[in-house]
């Protein structure tokens, strides 16, 4: 019995020291990247590489999501003769649950993997090192800007995001289901308060922020040698996939408590 035990200690310690690594870097980060030069530069330039060219994986995303989700609630209603009722239905599940969530699982990994590989393959050729041997500080040059646009990119994606699902949803809810788009689009509209749109940006924001994190953590950690790199993107895809599954959960806790 001592293997099994062993290995479930070894697996918590790995996981407490990765949580712990995480930490530090997003501290000290914050503490070095609010001084000046604030690199404004470096910060656009990330944000046109993580978020202008995930434009047309968040289109496709937003679009189908919402003509998926739209057919099947559709589907769903027209047994109990409410189909005129889709836009409400897919309301809340678009916007407070699937949008923010689908497209931090996609366009997130994307982002982190990038990241991850960039970062790794720079520690691999010792780029990093020269860096600080010239003087410059790696977690300003490098870490500070991919954070601050990975946190600010995935929200406007999301925004973004959600309007396609709308669209793509009164699409289907009009060609499919005879239901006005317009009267969809009212209903759809109805049915959301300013707290629902709040719920979907802070995890839009807390996933943005999550998957800068584990990209450059996974990539300043990656080891020397010919596969270090494709491991550590390996690590990075799972990482972020479960870390944006797990504070999805404890965010809708927060906003949807029961009664």
């Amino acid at each position: 019995m001592r293997g099994p035990f062993e290995y479930i200690g070894k697996e918590l310690r790995a996981g407490i020291d990765w949580a712990g690594g995480i930490s530090l870097l997003l501290g000290r980060s914050m503490a070095r990247g609010v001084r000046r030069p604030w690199g404004i530069y470096d910060i656009f330039s990330q944000i046109i590489a993580l978020g202008i060219r995930s434009l047309p994986l968040s289109t496709l995303m937003g679009v189908f999501v919402g003509m998926a989700l739209t057919w099947q609630f559709g589907e769903a209603l027209m047994g109990f003769g409410a189909k005129n009722a889709v836009g409400s239905a897919a309301a809340l599940a678009l916007v407070r649950e699937l949008v923010p969530t689908l497209m931090a699982l996609t366009i997130g990994a994307k982002i982190a993997t990038g990241v991850t590989a960039e970062l790794g393959s720079m520690k691999v050729s010792e780029q990093i090192d020269a860096i600080a041997s010239l003087g410059a500080d790696p977690l300003k040059k490098l870490v500070w800007p991919r954070l601050i646009a990975s946190t600010v990119t995935l929200p406007l994606l999301n925004v973004y995001g959600n309007v396609l699902a709308l669209i793509g949803g009164a699409f289907i809810a009009d060609f499919v289901f005879d239901v006005p788009a317009e009267y969809f689009y009212e209903t759809y509209i109805d049915e959301l308060y300013p707290m629902d749109y709040i719920s979907g940006l802070v995890k839009s924001f807390t996933f943005g922020l999550l998957v800068g994190l584990i990209g450059c953590y996974q990539g300043f950690q990656t080891k020397f040698g010919t596969e270090a790199v494709g491991i550590s993107t390996t690590n990075t895809v799972v990482a972020t996939s479960v870390a944006i599954i797990v504070f999805d959960f404890v965010l809708t806790t927060i906003f949807l408590p029961v009664g």
